[in-house]
C-alpha cells in the first residue's frame, strides 16, 4: 500500500493600517490572502516507523511536513503474515488531512476479515476498512477534523504488494 497523506489549510492574514494626519483623514486598507503549500518529505526509517510500534506523526501544513508517504512494510515487494502497523497522522485544528493512494494491493475478503488497511475517521465514511486488488482512478479520502489514524494488518495467510 503506498498512501500519500497531505495536510492543507487556508490562512487569512488581514493587514489594516491607519495613517492620521493633522487634517485628521484616516485611511484604513485590507489584504486577503490565501496560501496552500506542497512539499515532499523524505521520513526516515529510524526509531518507530508505525510497524515496530505505533508512530505519532504531526503534519505542518504549512512548512515542510505536508506531504507524507506511508506503505506497507517491504513495499514494492510482498509485505509479511501478521503484520500490525499504525500511525496516528495529526495537523493545526484548522486543517484537515486527505489521502491520495498510488497503488493498492491487499489480500481480499468479505468483510476484509483478512488483509486490510483501516482509516478513521474520514468524511463521508467515517471509520473505513480498505482491502483488495484494485482503488478507484482519483480516489482519495479527507479526515473529518485534524487527526488521521492509519491502520495496515495482514493475517497468517496470503500476502500482496500492499
Amino acid at each position: 500500500t503506498t498512501t500519500t497523506t497531505t495536510t492543507t489549510t487556508s490562512t487569512t492574514t488581514t493587514t489594516t493600517t491607519t495613517t492620521t494626519t493633522t487634517t485628521t483623514t484616516t485611511t484604513t486598507s485590507t489584504t486577503t490572502t490565501t496560501t496552500t503549500t506542497t512539499t515532499t518529505t523524505t521520513t526516515s526509517s529510524e526509531g518507530c516507523n508505525g510497524c515496530d510500534c505505533p508512530a505519532d506523526i504531526y503534519m505542518d501544513p504549512n512548512g515542510s511536513s505536508n506531504i507524507l508517504k506511508i506503505e506497507s512494510p517491504n513495499f514494492p515487494s510482498k509485505y509479511n503474515n501478521n503484520d500490525f502497523c499504525e500511525w496516528t497522522v495529526t495537523t493545526d485544528s484548522d486543517a484537515r488531512i486527505t489521502m491520495v493512494f498510488d497503488s493498492f494491493k491487499v489480500q481480499g475478503s468479505s468483510r476484509c476479515s483478512k488483509d486490510y488497511l483501516y482509516l478513521g475517521k474520514v468524511a463521508r465514511y467515517g471509520r473505513v476498512k480498505m482491502c483488495g486488488l484494485r482503488m478507484p482512478s482519483n480516489f482519495s479520502l479527507r479526515s473529518i477534523k485534524n487527526k488521521l489514524i492509519i491502520r495496515f494488518v495482514s493475517d497468517a495467510t496470503k500476502v500482496k504488494t500492499g
